[in-house]
């Protein structure tokens, strides 16, 4: 990205996050009511991308862009937390976790084909 690209990319990133910060309490607990809704579940993971969905439209549907851009932020924190916690649980840094995810999801494809 040029320099101009990026000032600019930066200087949006600055002004959208001070625009989302009163919808942050709301989008944490929105992620927790989702993440307790779709872990464990009996049907196992494949019924998960649904339930997200289903919560991701109904946010975008009742609540509008602003909270649906709060609540993907606010998973993507969650994902990057989680991803740390691992990684210092076990011993291996978090980019060797986000590898195995994707050696996992390139071989499930792979299965698919």
């Amino acid at each position: 990205m040029d320099p101009l690209a990026r000032q600019k990319m930066i200087a949006q990133v600055q002004v959208e996050r001070e625009r989302l910060i009163p919808e942050h309490e709301e989008a944490t607990r929105t992620t927790i009511e989702m993440l307790r809704a779709s872990t464990g579940r009996a049907e196992g993971p494949q019924a998960v991308p649904y339930l997200h969905l289903a919560y991701l439209l109904g946010v975008r549907n009742t609540q509008g862009d602003d909270k649906l851009m709060a609540l993907a932020l606010s998973v993507a924190n969650w994902a990057a937390t989680a991803i740390n916690d691992l990684a210092h649980h076990t011993g291996r840094t978090p980019q060797q976790i986000i590898d195995q995810y994707e050696t996992d999801i390139i071989a499930d494809r792979e299965d698919l084909d």
